[in-house]
């Protein structure tokens, strides 16, 4: 099967996808993630329907095509490596399809063997990478380790890659407390949880502070921070109940300090991504251990911290 020139592998599949269908598709020599959006539906069989229907239904549409679009757009241009580029989005009869690079990932098995130095440098490349998506206002709202592909480098080095952008929306525009939002159960911050059940309040980029801060967790241990699962389903539920998380003493002390207020149940007191980097960009200690040696420059330096995240974002 051809769709605008993508030679489609095999069928597209539901399995965890949520609202849409995946496979892998051939163009100009290159292998692309190809994703089938199930709604919006584009009227292009008329005959059933009455003129106003066709109407309402092209208006959502395009409603639908121009926020995204541009939303895919801004997510481009916030990249600088890490955060997987969307090659296109476009219509093609009545569905809507989106097309990216195909990242070639590692299991998560090597992950937990990595030294501890280069599991930092995984999560201060994620920090920089979704941060930069807050910096332009934009929640990815979807943040779980499903979402997150490990790559290895041809220098053996391992680094981060941020995908699945189908949940993403601009924070001056979030979704009406009214409406259904999407998302991984085990990853839902707490304030997400209270606005589907009072349909009050507004989610902001803390939900994807929250969710980074476990899968931060999972990247050090390979597990989520302890709850009682007798009693809860999901983190955000003890949380939610005042019976917090434990937190593994395998972490180093800074990035469990940081885990902690990744996670804290009050929006007010989590801390940013923003604040996060700028916390690691001053931690001398820190930055010799991920930078190693800092001769001929000030350890903490801006300039050493530029060279870090500058080095990620070609990863």
């Amino acid at each position: 099967m051809e769709i605008r020139g993508y030679q489609i592998r095999g069928e597209l599949k539901t399995t965890n996808s949520g609202f849409s269908k995946w496979g892998f598709a051939d163009k100009g020599g290159k292998t692309y993630f190809i994703k089938e959006f199930i709604d919006p539906v584009y009227p292009v069989c008329t005959d059933v329907l009455e003129p106003a229907m066709i109407e309402r239904k092209k208006r959502i549409c395009k409603e639908f095509e121009d926020r995204t679009a541009l939303l895919y757009r801004e997510i481009n241009n916030c990249s600088d490596g890490n955060l997987v580029y969307i090659e296109d989005f476009f219509r093609e009869g009545s569905h809507y399809y989106l097309t990216m690079e195909k990242v070639t990932a590692v299991s998560m098995s090597l992950i937990k063997r990595l030294p501890r130095e280069d599991r930092i440098r995984v999560c201060k490349t994620l920090i920089h990478s979704i941060g930069r998506m807050h910096q332009r206002g934009i929640v990815h709202a979807d943040i779980k380790l499903d979402n997150i592909m490990f790559r290895e480098l041809p220098s053996g080095k391992i680094t981060a890659k941020v995908i699945d952008f189908d949940n993403s929306f601009w924070e001056s525009e979030p979704p009406d407390p009214e409406e259904e939002v999407h998302g991984d159960p085990v990853y839902m911050a707490p304030e997400t949880f209270r606005m589907m059940e009072t349909e009050e309040g507004a989610l902001t980029r803390a939900i994807d502070v929250f969710a980074l801060g476990l899968v931060f967790h999972q990247i050090f241990t390979g597990e989520l921070p302890g709850f009682d699962r007798s009693a809860y389903d999901y983190p955000f539920e003890s949380v939610l109940d005042g019976a917090g998380l434990s937190y593994s003493m395998e972490i180093p002390e800074e990035w469990r300090n940081m885990i902690i207020r990744m996670t804290e149940k009050d929006v007010d007191r989590r801390i940013s991504l923003a604040e996060a980097e700028q916390l690691w960009r001053h931690s001398g200690q820190e930055l010799r251990s991920t930078f190693g040696s800092t001769e001929g420059k000030t350890a903490g330096s801006a300039s050493g911290a530029e060279e870090f995240f500058t080095a990620a974002g070609d990863l």
